[in-house]
């Protein structure tokens, strides 16, 4: 999200339009600075840690969660938000959508609130309603209050935006944005600067297969590993690019030892990964909104072969540009 939320304002800053970014300060301590014609405005949380960046205990937890959704904080102390013509918001996790009462507050006349809807924080306070290996088929007792705020809040949103219609139907119909106008689904492009010349194949080298993301049980890495592993070819290689947890990290090398097609690449930037490979592999395993992998490859000229959750399946055309499938180990394989 946060590459996607990068090239908007860029491309907008570009055109000509004053466009400012406001994000949390790591540190603690807010600061303002100019990137690439951008204003970049860091704010202090206001709450007692970051979330994503310092779990805390489950206390700890739990009373960050009662502030995010009965309390938030007050943007208005650091930006004029009357500055504004169009004020966008994207991910809210660590803002709350107590963010939007202010905006609607504090805005000027005919300023217009849109909200792009890249994940589930407005009904899940994981941000993913996938719990245990499973996605969750309903909001469970610990979300409900959270989701019943929330979409109380998001009344004061003008305009939904969905980084896949999934998404936005999702939220539609779970009674979200009642007042928003014209909603619509727009998929991310990711910009020309992460296309790359791609690397040529001989005619009896190995298909290299390629998995670029978060090492974790939800993006289906063990599975993939799993499933490849199963496969009696030496024909194929596979080649896996991203960080995880310690935990995760340490079970991915146990489970590729031993097997000499499989690589491990860590972390790795786009350009080193997309021209070094000839089809990538999305299995996820949640219903993810939709993976910036799928566009990415397209642009570098790759087949994707990808889950049929979320909105995957918006993008990848089954046996055109790509293969869709259920993400077990059978089905991979």
């Amino acid at each position: 999200a946060e590459l996607s939320v990068q090239q908007l304002a860029e491309g907008f800053a570009r055109r000509g339009h004053t466009v400012g970014v406001m994000t949390l300060a790591r540190d603690g301590v807010g600061d303002r600075e100019e990137i690439n014609g951008v204003t970049v405005i860091r704010v202090p949380s206001y709450n007692h840690h970051i979330p994503l960046v310092q779990q805390g205990s489950l206390s700890e937890r739990t009373r960050w969660h009662l502030i995010d959704i009965f309390q938030g904080g007050d943007a208005a102390k650091y930006v004029d938000l009357s500055e504004f013509d169009v004020i966008h918001t994207n991910n809210l996790l660590g803002f709350s959508t107590q963010l939007w009462k202010t905006i609607r507050r504090e805005r000027r006349e005919g300023a217009v609130l849109v909200h792009n809807i890249r994940d589930f924080y407005l009904r899940c306070q994981r941000s993913n309603r996938y719990r245990n290996g499973h996605t969750c088929e309903k909001t469970c007792a610990a979300c409900r209050p959270a989701e019943v705020t929330r979409r109380r809040h998001s009344e004061c949103v003008d305009a939904a935006v969905g980084v896949s219609d999934y998404m936005l139907q999702h939220h539609l119909q779970a009674g979200f944005f009642p007042n928003a106008e014209r909603p619509a689904a727009i998929h991310n492009r990711p910009g020309d600067q992460l296309r790359f010349e791609h690397q040529p194949r001989a005619h009896d080298d190995p298909i290299r297969v390629g998995f670029i993301g978060r090492v974790a049980e939800n993006k289906g890495t063990f599975r993939l590993v799993e499933a490849f592993r199963k496969l009696d070819r030496q024909d194929m290689t596979l080649a896996i690019a991203g960080t995880g947890n310690d935990e995760d990290v340490a079970r991915l090398e146990t489970m590729i030892d031993g097997d000499p097609r499989i690589t491990y690449l860590g972390r790795t930037t786009p350009d080193a990964f997309y021209p070094n490979v000839d089809v990538t592999v999305v299995p996820s395993t949640w219903e993810e909104p939709l993976s910036r992998v799928v566009s990415e490859s397209y642009l570098n000229g790759l087949p994707v072969l990808a889950c049929n959750l979320g909105g995957q399946p918006e993008m990848v055309r089954h046996e055109v540009d790509g293969l869709v499938f259920s993400p077990t180990v059978d089905n991979i394989h």
